[in-house]
C-alpha cells in the first residue's frame, strides 16, 4: 500500500479547533454551489411557476452525435458506442454509470448546440440559477469546448463540470488535443479554464492508495481498453493545478473555492478513507462530496452489493464526517437539528428531486443521475421536449409536482438512505460529541 498526499507543501488552513468563520475563509456546503434554503425552494416565476433552480445535463461532441445519428445498422451504433463513446474517456472504472450496453435506449443523440438553447430557455423563463454537466464522457475532450464555455459564460450561470480526466495532468495528452489551439501543456489548460468565472471543477477522489486508485479506474468494461499508465501520479498533478488556481488563489481572494472533490461512489474498498479524505482536504478550504454509488449503469450491481457489514462503516464514516464538518462550521447544530444528516456527507441536501432536472443526451428526462431504471425516468419524449421547450416540459415533470423542502431524502438510493440510517448516523455522532 503506497499513500499519497496529493497537495504537499499545502498546508492546513487551521491551527486549532477554529471554524471557517473565525479565520475568514468563505465556503459553501453546496455540492451546486448555492445556498438552498427554504425561501429560494418556494420562489415562482413571475407566471407562477415553480422555478427549475438546478439543471444537469450530458452531452457528447458535435462530431461524435454526427457519427451515431448516421449509423445505419444496430451493429455501427454499437461500434461507435465503444469505440467513440467509451473510448472518448481514457479511463475504464467500475461503478461507470456510462458502460451500458443500452445507454440510449434507442433514441437519436442530440448536439450541444441545442442542449444550450435549453439551458439559456431554463434560465430565461424557469429561474435556473446552476448547471451541471455530468457526462457520459469527459467534457474537456470535445474540440468545440472553448465554444461552448464561452456561451455559458454569457449566460452568468454557475457551471459545474465533473473532471477526472488524465488530460489535466498530461502535457502530451493536451498537446496532442489542443496544441493546434495553442494550449500545449495541462497547465496552460487549468489557467485558460480558470478565467471562466462562473466554472467549478467537481474532481473525482477516491483513495489516497495509489495502488487502489488505479484499480479503480481499470476493469469497468471488458470490451475496453483499460488506462495505460500510472494514473495516480497524474491525478495527483492535475489536482495540484487545481488547487493552485481554482482554490489558493480565489481563497486568497476572499472568494469560495471552485473546486470540489467527489468522493463516489464509496464502495467497500474505499469506505474507511471517507473520513480521513473529507478532513484533508476541508482543512485547505475544499469541500468534499461524499456519497456511495448511484443506482445506474455499472454501478447498480455495486449498489445491490450493499451489505449490513458496509452500511454500518458507511453509519461510521457519515458521522465522522459531520462532526468535523460541525467543529469547522460547515454546517450548523440548528441546520443537522431542523433536516437531518444530508446523503452527502457533511455538507447540504440533495434538492435534485423537487426543484432539479436531468436532460440526457438522448432529450430523455430523469429525475436525478441516481438511478436510470424505467420509473426514474419522465413519461414526456425527446421529441415532446424539442418541439414544446422547456418551459411545458418542467410543468409536466414528477420533479415539478413534488413539493419542495430541502431534505427531500434520497429516493434514488431507498436501500441505503433510510430512516434507520438517520438513526444510526446520528446515534454515532452523539457518541463523538460525549
Amino acid at each position: 500500500m503506497k499513500k499519497t498526499s496529493p497537495l504537499q507543501g499545502v498546508k492546513s488552513l487551521f491551527s486549532d479547533a477554529q471554524t471557517f468563520s473565525e479565520i475568514g475563509v468563505k465556503i459553501n456546503p453546496s455540492l451546486e454551489g448555492i445556498n438552498f434554503t427554504e425561501e429560494l425552494l418556494a420562489e415562482k416565476t413571475v407566471e407562477g411557476i415553480k422555478k427549475l433552480l438546478s439543471l444537469e445535463f450530458c452531452w457528447l461532441p458535435t462530431d461524435i452525435v454526427e457519427a451515431y445519428n448516421n449509423a445505419k445498422t444496430e451493429t455501427e451504433k454499437q461500434e461507435i458506442l465503444v469505440g467513440k463513446i467509451y473510448s472518448h474517456c481514457r479511463l475504464n472504472c467500475k461503478g461507470c454509470f456510462a458502460k451500458q450496453p443500452d445507454l440510449f435506449r434507442g433514441y437519436p443523440l442530440i448536439g450541444p448546440e441545442r442542449i444550450l438553447d435549453l439551458i439559456e430557455e431554463a434560465i430565461q423563463k424557469l429561474g435556473t440559477k446552476t448547471v451541471k454537466y455530468l457526462g457520459p464522457t469527459e467534457f474537456f475532450r470535445d474540440p468545440d469546448v472553448f465554444k461552448w464555455l464561452d456561451r455559458l459564460e454569457k449566460l452568468g450561470i454557475i457551471v459545474s463540470i465533473f473532471v477526472k480526466d488524465p488530460l489535466f495532468g498530461d502535457d502530451d495528452e493536451v498537446e496532442q488535443l489542443l496544441g493546434d489551439q495553442g494550449i500545449h501543456t495541462s497547465e496552460e489548460l487549468v489557467r485558460k479554464l480558470v478565467s471562466y468565472q462562473k466554472l467549478r471543477i467537481l474532481f473525482n477522489f477516491r483513495s489516497f492508495d495509489e495502488d487502489l486508485t488505479n484499480n479503480l479506474v481499470s476493469g469497468g468494461y471488458i470490451g475496453k481498453k483499460d488506462y495505460v499508465g500510472n494514473y495516480k501520479i497524474i491525478q495527483t498533478r492535475a489536482l495540484q493545478l487545481f488547487y493552485k488556481y481554482f482554490a489558493k488563489r480565489e481563497i486568497e481572494k476572499g472568494k469560495e473555492a471552485r473546486l470540489m472533490i467527489i468522493n463516489a461512489p464509496l464502495v467497500e474498498e474505499t469506505v474507511d478513507e471517507a473520513f480521513d479524505i473529507f478532513k484533508y482536504f476541508l482543512d485547505r478550504g475544499v469541500i468534499t462530496c461524499t456519497a456511495p454509488t448511484m443506482q445506474s449503469g455499472c454501478g447498480r450491481s455495486l449498489y445491490q452489493e450493499a451489505d449490513q457489514n458496509f452500511l454500518k462503516k458507511l453509519h461510521e464514516q457519515y458521522a465522522k464526517i459531520f462532526a468535523y464538518s460541525l467543529q469547522r462550521g460547515l454546517i450548523t447544530g440548528e441546520y443537522l437539528d431542523k433536516y437531518g444528516p444530508s446523503p452527502y456527507a457533511g455538507i447540504g441536501h440533495c434538492v435534485q428531486l423537487c426543484s432539479g432536472l436531468l436532460i440526457r443526451e438522448t432529450g430523455q428526462l430523469f429525475r436525478c443521475p441516481g438511478a436510470d431504471h424505467d420509473e426514474w425516468r419522465d413519461k414526456i419524449t425527446p421529441e415532446e421536449l424539442l418541439e414544446k421547450g422547456l418551459l411545458w416540459v418542467w410543468q409536466r415533470t414528477r420533479n415539478y409536482k413534488e413539493g419542495s423542502k430541502v431534505n427531500i431524502g434520497c429516493k434514488a438510493k431507498p436501500k441505503i438512505f433510510t430512516k434507520e440510517f438517520n438513526k444510526k448516523v446520528l446515534k454515532f455522532l452523539r457518541s463523538f460529541n460525549r
